[in-house]
């Protein structure tokens, strides 16, 4: 019965993230429009937001057509549909005059708006039985067939039962936003990391020290199994 709930998990969360990954690749359209008009209405009038994205639309669609496209198909979801969309508003925001702080804010807080659909298939994955063998048995898929050798490098430090970690010595989001002139907005995709990866609390903790997009080093992923704690009925709780 155990094994049969385990395979009922591992399907589910394999359909959520092949569901996210179908949105990310529909048809062209400058990804995010709607929920940043929404988000953008919150701290600026809802004719000039609506104005900010049009903008922002017409940018993109300049960047996709200037761009050497990659034979990776993953690396194109990447470029396509979260690099090349945030590029294209922080650009805007800086020529309709936002600052460059300003700029950055406004990026920072539309990032929540942007990963939902991920945060909630953390979520998911978080309160799933034995939530971190699963989570275990899934991110090297993940890390496989979603960030490619072509645009990282990444180097495994540990994968036991008690914690997944690895360096990312390379990532296409730096070297690409360095080579448009906009490095200092890498940070802005990390922290949806920083969003995205505490969903999976209290069966997993999410620990990163530092990023190259933020000056480090490497980016230094880790993953921890959380310790069992004891309930007030005496059980073991994970």
């Amino acid at each position: 019965m155990k094994m049969i709930r385990f395979l009922l998990a591992m399907a589910a969360l394999g359909l959520g993230f092949l569901v996210v990954m179908r949105r990310l690749q529909s048809p062209r359209r400058m990804p995010f429009a709607g929920p940043w008009t929404k988000a953008l209405a919150e701290s600026r009038a809802e004719p000039a937001a609506e104005r900010l994205i049009a903008l922002a639309e017409a940018r993109y669609d300049e960047l996709f057509e200037g761009y050497a496209r990659p034979a990776s198909r993953a690396l194109r979801v990447h470029l396509e549909r979260s690099l090349l969309p945030g590029l294209a508003l922080y650009q805007t925001l800086l020529d309709q005059g936002d600052t460059q702080e300003e700029a950055l804010a406004e990026m920072e807080r539309l990032m929540a708006s942007s990963v939902t659909g991920l945060t909630r298939t953390m979520a998911f994955l978080g309160r799933l039985p034995r939530p971190f063998a699963i989570f275990r048995l899934l991110e090297p898929w993940v890390v496989r067939l979603g960030f490619p050798a072509e645009g990282w490098e990444i180097e495994p430090v540990e994968n036991s039962a008690d914690c997944v970690a690895y360096n990312v010595r390379r990532c296409i989001y730096l070297d690409t936003l360095t080579s448009y002139g906009a490095p200092e907005l890498t940070p802005v995709f990390c922290g949806g990391d920083d969003i995205m990866f505490p969903a999976l609390a209290p069966s997993i903790t999410w620990e990163r020290t530092m990023t190259m997009g933020r000056g480090g080093d490497r980016c230094d992923f880790r993953w921890v199994r959380a310790t069992p704690v004891q309930s007030a009925a005496g059980t073991r709780e994970s």
